[in-house]
């Protein structure tokens, strides 16, 4: 849909509410992004309980995400179009399918980052084709542009995923162990906090296989960016996903990306030229797989970096996702 000027004059003076979970990364992108073109109030369920104050009366549009309780808390009876986003997680958990169905049946429209997503709420969940759309969330292609070209002469390995049960960064420690026990040891940075670390640390110890491997926590998004530039090798075995953003990060930065073969990460990495796929859950396969990609020449990796470099700067750029975002939010108002 093509807008006037007059119209787009208009759409500045709307007013969108959005309602969130916890105020994480993925929600100051889309605040940061909405506040650009809206009159833009939020509201995180983590920071305030105090529903019955909100007028909704008073907005053009609700946005809301992820598809659980950020939804299930606007009154059935409000007449403002729903717009609905979907992190992931929301549809790949084993949650209450019936409240989820019953959130989906509320949103005038539902946006999903990859094609992934977008069939599960279709397909299992019969909500009419019209109203769901696709919209990766992108990157900062700027910040993660590789500096430099990766020489790949001592590959070394880089996770970014936090320590929460469906990373499953566990996976990646037990793969390294099986490469330790054939006499195989790689340098291996883990990036992120979470629940399992501390005793994942103490399970390193125990099996004396610590010596190359280091745990930096938490990250800023700088500091990320300059760890993808000095490390050759992305890993993720993370078993829930949409279009992941450290998986699109790693793209850009040009590095050489060894992924598990979840349906979503399919739209990102062709096997064997633009990354590296193993068998989701198997510790053996992606052990199997790293011993692969240690044995490739150089050149080769080279080749399949900037294939990944060129894949995400096609499909990653955040800048121009974001447009397409707020076009689709300015068409629901309109």
């Amino acid at each position: 849909m093509k807008l006037s000027l007059g119209t787009l004059c208009n759409l500045r003076d709307s007013k969108v509410i959005y309602i969130g979970e916890t105020k994480g990364i993925h929600d100051l992108r889309f605040l940061r992004g909405i506040s650009e073109r809206f009159q833009l109030d939020s509201f995180f369920l983590s920071e305030n309980s105090d529903l019955e104050k909100i007028d909704y009366s008073q907005y053009d549009l609700i946005v809301a995400a992820p598809l659980t309780r950020p939804i299930s808390v606007i009154p059935s009876s409000t007449q403002i179009p729903i717009v609905g986003i979907s992190l992931a997680y929301d549809l790949n958990s084993e949650s209450d399918n019936a409240a989820l169905s019953a959130n989906l049946q509320e949103c005038s429209f539902i946006i999903c980052d990859c094609q992934y997503i977008c069939d599960k709420v279709i397909n299992e969940y019969g909500i009419n084709q019209k109203r769901v759309g696709v919209i990766a969330f992108g990157c900062d292609l700027e910040l993660f542009a590789a500096k430099s070209p990766k020489t790949f002469n001592e590959p070394s390995l880089l996770v970014t995923r936090n320590w929460f049960p469906t990373h499953s960064n566990r996976i990646v420690l037990d793969a390294l162990q099986r490469l330790h026990s054939q006499g195989i040891d790689i340098k291996c940075t883990f990036v992120g906090d979470g629940p399992e670390l501390q005793e994942s640390k103490r399970e390193l110890i125990k099996n004396s296989i610590n010596s190359n491997i280091s745990f930096l926590g938490s990250k800023s998004p700088i500091e990320v960016a300059h760890l993808m530039e000095t490390h050759e090798i992305y890993i993720s075995a993370s078993q829930s996903d949409g279009s992941s953003v450290s998986l699109m990060e790693a793209l850009a930065s040009g590095m050489i990306c060894v992924v598990s073969n979840f349906p979503s990460n399919l739209e990102w990495i062709k096997d064997r030229y633009s990354g590296f796929l193993f068998q989701n859950g198997s510790e053996e396969s992606l052990a199997k797989t790293l011993k692969e990609v240690l044995a490739l020449d150089p050149k080769t990796l080279a080749k399949i970096g900037e294939r990944a470099r060129k894949i995400a700067a096609e499909k990653a750029n955040w800048g121009k996702n974001k447009m397409e975002f707020l076009k689709f939010l300015e068409s629901v108002i309109e």
